[in-house]
């Protein structure tokens, strides 16, 4: 629900509020991934234990949907619209086809042979539709990623920057709740089988960093290059995991790895949409925003696929479900962490561009 609403969030903030508070302001609601994290586990908990994975299931949906009513009936619209917008549907099926396609070769490859034909067939094929997605990105009018604004340096490079590590963070809570909620089944699997209410009360910590970490950033925008907040997040992602990958056999150690990534994890999703603000102008804040989260999920689902193929190495199917062992949960922390310290070397990239209270925001000229 949180990453759904997220797109919708950071154009509110960008919209309604002021110059001087748009990093605060992005900084609390980026703190509501903490508050998500920190109240969902309890919810879930309960949810699963009394009503089963449906019970889940309809919890998400009821909930998205009185979100997206509570939004429509009390968020004011945003007065930076275009008079004309037509959705590039051949872009997106583009996009979409090309990105399962890679993402299906790289869960098969194992049991295809990674040199097989088939899964070159799949890779060669998702590179063809991809190369024909950018093709109809630069003739379409109205294209998901605009080549007039994506080219302009500033702009891919923070679009990179923030999608892998943000994408990277996203993807990682694959590999932990797997491995505190699998049962420990001696040769079989190596979890911690924690319950939901367990998991809950352990990783509790763990978003109240987030939370302060978020609101933090927010507030200290205003005044430090945001390149600078982004590679520091980043880098304590590296750090928590990274000693995850040795230190992750009890709730203490998941609480010191967490506190340490959570703090990260925190610092990079408040400034994602603070860099954004940063590097395009007002009437290009939505699509930016827009693209930035489409680039982010895709790195979400790569770098989740690959945790899967990387984790199944080291585990085995019983009863038609997949269970890990310790070494193959070791190697999905240690895919997150190569792939938050790519995150935190593309930050290099990043030219130098406007701090955020100097910065145009959809409503700054008029407050």
């Amino acid at each position: 629900v949180y990453a759904a609403t997220m797109p919708i969030g950071y154009a509110i903030t960008r919209d309604i509020f002021p110059r001087r508070w748009v990093g605060i302001a992005s900084g609390i609601l980026a703190g509501g991934v903490g508050l998500v994290a920190f109240g969902g586990p309890f919810l879930a908990g309960w949810l699963l234990d009394d009503y089963g994975f449906r019970g889940v299931l309809w919890f998400m949906a009821i909930s998205t949907a009185v979100s997206f009513a509570m939004v429509t009936a009390f968020v004011p619209e945003s007065p930076v619209r275009q008079s004309t917008g037509r959705m590039d549907w051949t872009g997106g099926i583009l996009l979409g086809a090309g990105v399962t396609g890679l993402v299906y070769a790289v869960g098969e490859g194992a049991d295809w042979g990674w040199g097989s034909g088939k899964f070159i067939a799949y890779v060669v094929g998702a590179v063809v539709v991809l190369i024909a997605f950018l093709i109809v990105e630069r003739r379409v009018a109205e294209p998901l990623f605009p080549p007039a604004m994506t080219r302009r340096r500033p702009v891919w490079t923070v679009l990179l920057a923030t999608s892998v590590a943000a994408g990277s963070l996203s993807a990682v809570g694959v590999v932990i709740q797997l491995l505190v909620l699998m049962p420990n089944i001696p040769h079989v699997s190596e979890g911690l089988g924690w319950s939901g209410t367990h998991n809950a009360i352990v990783t509790s910590p763990i978003s109240a960093m987030i939370i302060v970490a978020a609101v933090g950033t927010g507030w200290v925008a205003r005044r430090v290059d945001a390149r600078i907040l982004l590679a520091i997040g980043s880098a304590l992602t590296v750090i928590g995991y990274g000693i995850g990958t040795h230190l992750h056999h009890s709730g203490p150690q998941i609480v010191g790895m967490g506190v340490i990534a959570g703090f990260g994890t925190g610092m990079v999703v408040a400034v994602v949409p603070i860099m954004i603000i940063e590097v395009v102008t007002p009437a290009e804040q939505a699509l930016a925003n827009g693209a930035q989260t489409l680039a982010q999920g895709v790195a979400q689902i790569i770098v989740s696929q690959l945790a899967f193929v990387v984790m199944a190495q080291h585990g085995a199917v019983l009863k038609g479900t997949r269970f890990y062992l310790d070494e193959g949960f070791t190697n999905g922390l240690w895919l997150v962490v190569g792939c938050c310290a790519l995150g935190t070397l593309l930050v290099a990239l990043v030219p130098r561009s406007t701090r955020l209270d100097e910065a145009e925001t959809s409503l700054a000229q008029a407050v």
